[in-house]
């Protein structure tokens, strides 16, 4: 029986099999599926092959989910399919997941060609065994062990062009690949690195009939079953890049492709074909029609976390190795006319618009003539490195008379990702407030040029009004290799990374659709100006096994929803860790949770006086968490240890335990008096000890609350605590503790303050407390407390000046501030 990868019916197909696997995994924390190798790492369209995954935590392996449309998988046994790729599948790179007992795996990159495919025959690690193959081929090849090195042989024809190039990061190989050419009495006659990115490419016109040696090894010659590549050895058409690197949407345009071979390339009658005059690269221009002139998700190429909101298409030359990208823009796209490399000579634009060219020679500058009005706030954005093009881009404003710089753009050196989906990148972009009325320079150049003439450099620079932009991407919280599996009657976790562009700084909604039955997954918010916080992903205890996507988007206030990007992490830890995007965020559900939390941040507080409270929360006052733990196995009591997850950076985290004959618990957070209003969502994470197997073992467990959404108002009152108020207390003892009660925004009205816990008020852990009213202008007070004789000694968790502010006797405002006590013999 055979599966289909990446569509609807694939969830139906292998239902009843994931069910029978799934209904016998054991209460514990299952293992995390990951997908280490895929050999070989690619195969041609319309052909069929035997492919061997390998990884950890894949027990009861059934198939594969693949991103390549078409694609079926035929399941072997011993970690071995059978792939049919169909004739029609568009060459690319593609994710490929192994579905097992314990979910889906983490991503590896699977390229599909349209070449022939090939594979090196060990031993090859001298010249004399060097593997024969052909030209126009793909040779599947793996540097085993520190040390390796492949040799290859091919024969080539005086005047033909043959192009070497070599796969291995862009396919998720650890391998850093040194390419080297040599003739048959073993002259090297070209060597090659990090052309594209870290990967290698020789374009080499053939001099003389004859056979051809190609060596690949690592740059540091280590190797290991992770050191895998393809190498293309090719004669036929292949495309470098597009100029102009971005088109507006809707519209038709001519683009030039430029690369190898393209003379040979079959297209239309309205294709224009000809030579580069001044570059080693051969030129064709297509005609990209207003239909294809569209952004498009996903696309058959590799993207990492920077270029999260970099939109465009892939399009493909017929007969080409692989698809080139063509950016999309919605303002209007002005192609630099080749004459502007000067101030003198500069080429007037107007606002908003985007600015392309190629900055081909070293020391090449184009320059744009703008006016702008006093006050405008402009953004400038420029896409070298993002768009895959070798520049260092450096973008400055400078007056209309060239005398004076004002303003220049800055690289984006904040990691808002962090270790997991590194943002980071060395495009500049900058904000800018228009001085005055005028005419004003903007130089677009490349900072790391040298003698060399490389067409490949190509550049973007949108120059745009403060028009806000939102983009997001998320990734398995886990920290690692991983795919989102979540087990039934628990919850996974999402981290979710938001790009704020062109003055984006309120709130942001995150919300889930076309949700399987039985899986929920609540909005959350990331607060002003936050740019990481947590998803939840929970399933019901009566959820089907499932295998599918999750789809999540993204809302601000002044602009429509903005769809989510997928991410993985390839490999973690460093110096060789790697992420990027996926084509899609799969999702399944699997097993039984060992135990579940259900947070909630708005629970009443009964108060004395003013009855049954909903907290109102504001800078200056202390959101409540209560914490319940739903344990699979009642008989195993063990101490549950808690902490924040996705607190916003302003707030303080912190910690408690549930003690292991409870089933409830708090976590309490200051929220700081600098805390802006909005929307906010926090979560829970959990740890503890569940029972395994028959014999009970115990092993520890990390679980996640549902998310807790929050609003933060503006405050009525702050409440702040004398810094010499005692920290100490003994029982039977009266302590005296002096704080003030400052109003603010307007608030005139009573205040009345108590002792509180997160759960009590008045009469909290053996003290006894009489409360305090504020009238008039008031601002200090006491709180006398008393301890009884039998007050549990040792510090008293979340202990808490709090205070009301009432309106017509009914208590609508709330404030706090922690009181740090402890209770002593």
């Amino acid at each position: 029986m055979k599966h289909r990868c990446s569509l609807p019916t694939f969830s139906r197909c292998l239902a009843l099999a994931v069910w029978l696997l799934f209904w016998q995994s054991g209460h514990g924390q299952l293992p995390n599926p990951v997908l280490g190798t895929v050999t070989p790492a690619g195969g041609s369209a319309g052909s069929s092959l035997t492919i061997t995954v390998k990884g950890s935590g894949l027990e009861g392996l059934r198939a594969l989910r693949c991103t390549a449309p078409g694609v079926q998988f035929e399941p072997l046994g011993d970690g071995k399919f059978r792939a049919t790729i169909p004739a029609a599948t568009p060459p690319g790179l593609y994710d490929l997941r192994a579905v097992g007992q314990h979910g889906l795996s983490s991503a590896r990159i699977f390229q599909i060609s349209h070449r022939t495919e090939q594979h090196e025959l060990e031993p090859n690690d001298l010249p004399a065994k060097a593997s024969a193959v052909m030209t126009g081929s793909v040779v599947n090849g793996v540097i085993g062990a520190g040390g390796d090195q492949d040799y290859f042989q091919f024969a080539a024809t005086r005047g033909q062009r043959i192009v070497l190039e070599c796969w291995a990061q862009r396919i998720d190989s650890t391998l850093h690949p040194v390419l080297e050419l040599f003739d048959t009495n073993g002259k090297q006659l070209v060597a090659s690195r990090s052309h594209v990115g870290i990967d290698a490419v020789i374009d080499f016109h053939v001099p003389q009939d004859g056979s051809y040696l190609a060596r690949v090894h690592d740059v540091v010659f280590s190797g290991s079953a992770n050191h895998f590549y393809r190498l293309d050895i090719d004669h036929g058409p292949r495309v470098a890049v597009a100029v102009p690197a971005v088109i507006e949407a809707g519209k038709a345009a001519s683009v030039r492709l430029l690369g190898w071979n393209l003379n040979d390339a079959t297209t239309n009658d309205t294709t224009e074909n000809r030579a580069t005059a001044s570059t080693a690269l051969d030129q064709r221009v297509v005609e990209i029609p207003p239909t294809l002139a569209q952004s498009q998700w996903p696309l058959p190429l590799g993207f990492i976390a920077a270029q999260t909101g970099v939109e465009g298409f892939a399009y493909q030359l017929p007969g080409a190795h692989a698809p080139v990208f063509i950016g999309i823009s919605e303002v209007p796209v002005i192609v630099s006319q080749g004459a502007n490399h000067s101030a003198q000579s500069s080429q007037s634009v107007e606002y908003p618009c985007e600015v392309t060219g190629q900055l081909s020679q070293g020391d090449e500058r184009h320059w744009y003539r703008f006016t702008a009005r006093r006050g405008e706030v402009l953004y400038f954005e420029g896409l070298g490195q993002r768009i895959g093009s070798p520049v260092d881009l450096a973008i400055g404003v400078l007056d209309a008379e060239n005398q004076n710089v004002l303003f220049q753009c800055h690289d984006e050196s904040r990691n808002v990702g962090g270790k997991t989906l590194p943002t980071n990148h060395h495009d500049p972009s900058g904000r800018w407030v228009v001085p005055a009325d005028g005419e004003f320079l903007l130089v677009v150049r490349n900072l790391t040029g040298g003698t060399r003439v490389d067409p490949r450099r190509v550049y973007r620079v949108s120059l745009r009004r403060e028009e806000p932009r939102l983009d997001l991407a998320v990734i398995p919280h886990n920290g690692g290799p991983a795919g989102l599996n979540v087990h039934r009657g628990g919850r996974s976790m999402l981290d979710v990374v938001a790009f704020r562009r062109r003055g984006l700084t309120g709130s942001i909604r995150i919300a889930a659709r076309d949700l399987p039955n039985g899986v929920s997954c609540p909005d959350v918010w990331l607060g002003p100006g936050i740019e990481r916080g947590q998803v939840v992903v929970s399933a019901d205890e009566t959820a089907e096994p499932y295998i599918g996507a999750l789809h999540l988007e993204g809302f601000e206030a002044s602009g429509p929803p903005r769809p989510a990007r997928g991410g993985v992490v390839v490999r973690g830890g460093t110096p060789n860790g790697w992420s990027r995007l996926t084509a899609e965020l799969p999702l399944a559900v699997v097993g039984e949770a060992p135990l579940r939390i259900t947070a909630n941040g708005h629970e009443t507080r009964k108060h004395h006086l003013y009855g049954e409270l909903r907290v109102r929360h504001s800078p200056g006052g202390i959101l409540d968490v209560a914490v319940h733990v739903e344990r699979r196995d009642p008989s195993h009591r063990a101490d549950v240890q808690l902490i924040g997850i996705g607190v916003p950076g302003q707030i303080a985290n912190q910690t408690a335990t549930i003690a292991a004959n409870r089933d409830k618990g708090y976590l309490s957070f200051y929220l700081p008096p600098t805390l802006p209003v909005g929307q906010y969502t926090l979560g829970i994470q959990a740890t503890t000890t569940v029972p395994t197997g028959a014999d009970k073992k115990t092993q520890s467990v990390t679980v996640y609350s549902n998310a807790v959404n929050f609003e933060v108002h503006r405050p009525a009152f702050q409440v702040a605590l004398d810094p010499y108020a005692p920290r100490a207390i003994k029982r039977g003892e009266v302590i005296q503790v002096k704080y003030t009660v400052r109003r603010i925004n307007g608030f005139i009205n009573k205040i009345h303050t108590e002792l509180a816990t997160a759960r009590d008020v008045t009469s909290v852990g053996g003290l006894l407390c009489r409360g305090v009213t504020f009238v008039g202008q008031t601002e200090s007070g006491v709180l006398q407390i008393v301890a009884n004789s039998d007050a549990p000694l040792g510090p008293i968790s979340f202990l808490r000046c709090y205070a009301v502010g009432v309106v017509e006797d009914e208590a609508i405002y709330h404030g706090s501030c922690f009181l740090p006590l402890k209770v002593v013999e």
